[in-house]
C-alpha cells in the first residue's frame, strides 16, 4: 500500500452550514496526504469498519480518480454515521484497490431537549429515544435558527451541546441568542393593482397584519398582531400574490418587492404590482395520463378558478385513491388568433402527470411507550398491504390527533420511505406522548353566580396496564374542587360552598368509538353521565361531517407557462357546500359540549 488519505474527527459545534458543506469542511480539516490519479483501473472497493451498506461513486472497472474518492469521503461525512474515515490505495495486478476504513459513531439516543431561554415558542417535536449524533444536533440547531429568523429575529444564532445522561442517552441543549425582533408594521401596494388592497392583504400569510379588536373612532385604533419580518416570508407572499393574479386571468401580472424600510424594530414593506391585461378564456381543458379529458367553455369567456381548481382536486383525489403519490399539473396558456395586446385571449391546457402507485409497507410509531399498538392503530384507516391513499393517511393522522394520545402529528413528524422498484412505501411516525398529569385553575369572567364557578383540578392518566376496553392508559382520573356563588349582588361576604368532584374518564377516540367518551361521576348522578356521553358522541361524530375535508387537504401547486414567463398558481381546497351554515352548527356543537363540562 503506497498512499493513504486520512480524515480525522472534528468538532461541528457552532458551524451553521448545510450537510454537504459541513462534509466539505470536515474533509478539508483532516490531515491529507497527496492522492494522485493514474490510469490504473479500480479492481476492488472495500469498506471496513461498518456492516451497514454505503453508497459510493468509486466503482470497480472505472479508472481511479482522486476527486471521486474525495466526493465519497464528503458523502460519508454527511451521513453523520462516522467519527473517522481513512482511505487507502494499493496496487494490484493490472489495477488498484481502494479501501475505506471507517469508525462508526456510537449510537446515541435523546433523553430530553432543553431550550434556553424557552420563551421563543419553538416547536421541536423530538421524542425521547430519537437517534442522536453531532450532525443531527447541528441540523436541529440550524432548523431552530431558521425558524427564529423567519419569525423576525434576523440575527438569531442557535448553538448546541450534547450532554451525556446515562449509558448511550444524551441531553440536547439549544442555546439561543435571538437578538432584536423586527415586526412588520405596514404593507403597501403600489402600481396598477386592479384589486382593492384589502383583497390583496387577504392573500398574505407571513406579512399579514391581523386585527384582534375593532377600533374606537377618535379614542383607540384597536389591537393588532404584527408578524415578524423575514426576507423568506416576503418572497413567499410575493408568490402568493402572483398566484392570486394568475388565478383570476391576469397571466402577465408582475409582482415584485419595491422597498423595505426598517427603523426602530419596525418594517415597512412596499410591493410593486403591475396587473396587466385581463385575459379572456374561450376554452380550458384538463388532460393527462390516467385522467378523463375534460373541456370547458366558461361563461363570458372569463376564467372561474374555483371550477378549474375543483376539477384538479377531483383528479388528485382519484390519483390518491389509486395509491399514487406523485401528482403534478402544468398549465399552458396558449394565445388564440384573435388575441391582441389590448384584448388578450388565450386557451388553457392543463396537463396532469401521475406517478406509479405504491402500497403500504411497514407502519411504525417511534416514541410510543405507554399506549398499545392496537389502541394507536385503531384510529388508522390504512393498514399494511393497502394502496397508499394519501387522503386516508391525512385523515388517519387527524383521527390520531383527535385521540389526544400524542402531541399533534403532521407532515413534519411523518416520514414516507418509498422503494420505486417494489412499489412499497414504509411510514414512520415520530410521536411525543403528552404528559401523564396536569393541573388546572380557572375562574369566570364576571360574577360567579352568572359566569360559572371557580375550578381547581388535577388529572392523571392511568399506567399502561391491560388491553382493549380495559387498557388503563386510555383512562384518566381527576379530582376537582368547585366554588359556587348563589348571590348576584351579595351584601357582605357571599356564601360559597366548596364541592369536590372525583371523576373516572375515558376520553373519546375515533378508534374506540362508542366504547369511549364517557365519564363516571357518582356525585352528579346517572342522568348527567348519560347526558354527557350523548353530547360527547354527538359532538365528535358530527363535527368531522360539518367541517368536511378542507382542513386536511393541502393546497395544489400548478405550474403556469405563458409565452413570456413561468410562475406557480396555488389552488386552495374548495369550501364545502353551505359553509357558513356548517360553521355555525360546528360552533353550536362546541358550545353545547363546553356547557356540558366535557
Amino acid at each position: 500500500m503506497d498512499r493513504y488519505l486520512h480524515i480525522g474527527p472534528f468538532n461541528m459545534r457552532g458551524i451553521i452550514l448545510s450537510a454537504l458543506m459541513l462534509a466539505s469542511v470536515a474533509f478539508a480539516e483532516g490531515p491529507v496526504a497527496p492522492v494522485t490519479s493514474d490510469d490504473l483501473v479500480v479492481k476492488s472497493v472495500r469498506v471496513l469498519g461498518t456492516k451497514a451498506p454505503v453508497d459510493l461513486k468509486t466503482q470497480v472497472g472505472q479508472n481511479f480518480d482522486a476527486d471521486t474518492v474525495q466526493s465519497d469521503v464528503r458523502h460519508l461525512w454527511a451521513t453523520g454515521r462516522f467519527d473517522d474515515i481513512r482511505v487507502e490505495k494499493a496496487h494490484e495486478e493490472e489495477g488498484t484497490s481502494v479501501i475505506f476504513h471507517v469508525v462508526e459513531v456510537p449510537p446515541l439516543q435523546l433523553h430530553t431537549l432543553h431550550v434556553e431561554p424557552s420563551t421563543f415558542g419553538l416547536q421541536m417535536n423530538l421524542p425521547e429515544g430519537t437517534p442522536m449524533s453531532r450532525l443531527r444536533a447541528h441540523q436541529i440547531a440550524y432548523q431552530a435558527e431558521q425558524d427564529l429568523r423567519s419569525d423576525g429575529f434576523r440575527t438569531a444564532t442557535v448553538d448546541y451541546d450534547l450532554v451525556p445522561f446515562i449509558g448511550n442517552k444524551v441531553d440536547l441543549h439549544l442555546n439561543i441568542d435571538a437578538g432584536e425582533r423586527i415586526r412588520v408594521k405596514q404593507v403597501d401596494f403600489v402600481g396598477d393593482t386592479e384589486f382593492d388592497p384589502k383583497d390583496l392583504n387577504g392573500t398574505l400569510r407571513s406579512l399579514k397584519i391581523r386585527r384582534v379588536t375593532p377600533p374606537i373612532p377618535g379614542i383607540w385604533s384597536g389591537w393588532r398582531m404584527y408578524p415578524g419580518y423575514s426576507p423568506e416570508g416576503v418572497q413567499g407572499d410575493l408568490s402568493l400574490l402572483r398566484s392570486y393574479y394568475v388565478s383570476r386571468g391576469y397571466f402577465d401580472a408582475s409582482v415584485k418587492l419595491n422597498d423595505v424600510q426598517v427603523a426602530q424594530k419596525a418594517a415597512h414593506v412596499s410591493i410593486q404590482v403591475q396587473a396587466g391585461q385581463l385575459y379572456h378564456v374561450p376554452t380550458w381543458q384538463v388532460s393527462g395520463n390516467g385522467v378523463m379529458p375534460k373541456v370547458v367553455h366558461p361563461a363570458n369567456n372569463l376564467m372561474r378558478y374555483q371550477n378549474f381548481c375543483s376539477t384538479l382536486f377531483v383528479a388528485r383525489r382519484e390519483a390518491e385513491h389509486d395509491g399514487i403519490l406523485d401528482f403534478t399539473v402544468s398549465l399552458q396558456v396558449q394565445p388564440t388568433q384573435n388575441s391582441t395586446p389590448e384584448a388578450p385571449e388565450a386557451n388553457l391546457n392543463a396537463v396532469i402527470e401521475r406517478g406509479k402507485p405504491f402500497h403500504v409497507g411497514h407502519i411504525e410509531f417511534i416514541g410510543n411507550r405507554h399506549f398499545s399498538e392496537a389502541a394507536v392503530r385503531s384510529n388508522f384507516l390504512l393498514d399494511e398491504g393497502d394502496l397508499l391513499d394519501e387522503h386516508l393517511l391525512r385523515k388517519s393522522m387527524a383521527r390520531l390527533n383527535e385521540a389526544n394520545f400524542f402531541a399533534p402529528i403532521n407532515e413534519h413528524s411523518t416520514m414516507l420511505r418509498t422503494d420505486p422498484k417494489t412499489g412499497i412505501a414504509d411510514i414512520d411516525f415520530r410521536v411525543i406522548e403528552r404528559k401523564r398529569g396536569s393541573w388546572n385553575l380557572s375562574g369566570p369572567v364576571g360574577p360567579a353566580s352568572v359566569a360559572g364557578p371557580v375550578e381547581a383540578s388535577i388529572r392523571t392518566r392511568l399506567p399502561a396496564w391491560g388491553s382493549g376496553l380495559l387498557e388503563a392508559s386510555t383512562y384518566s382520573v381527576s379530582l376537582s374542587l368547585f366554588a359556587f356563588s348563589h348571590a348576584f349582588l351579595p351584601i357582605g361576604l357571599p356564601h360559597i360552598p366548596l364541592v369536590p368532584i372525583a371523576a373516572f374518564n375515558r376520553p373519546y377516540t375515533p378508534g374506540a368509538g362508542w366504547k369511549s367518551g364517557f365519564m363516571i361521576i357518582p356525585q352528579l348522578g346517572w342522568q348527567y353521565m348519560v347526558l354527557g356521553y350523548g353530547v360527547t358522541q354527538m359532538e365528535h361524530r358530527l363535527l368531522p361531517l360539518l367541517q368536511g375535508d378542507r382542513g386536511i387537504e393541502p393546497e395544489l401547486p400548478v405550474t403556469v407557462e405563458t409565452p413570456t414567463n413561468r410562475t406557480t398558481m396555488f389552488c386552495e381546497p374548495p369550501a364545502p357546500r353551505l359553509a357558513p351554515v356548517r360553521s355555525a352548527l360546528a360552533m353550536g356543537l362546541r358550545f353545547v359540549g363546553s356547557m356540558a363540562g366535557l
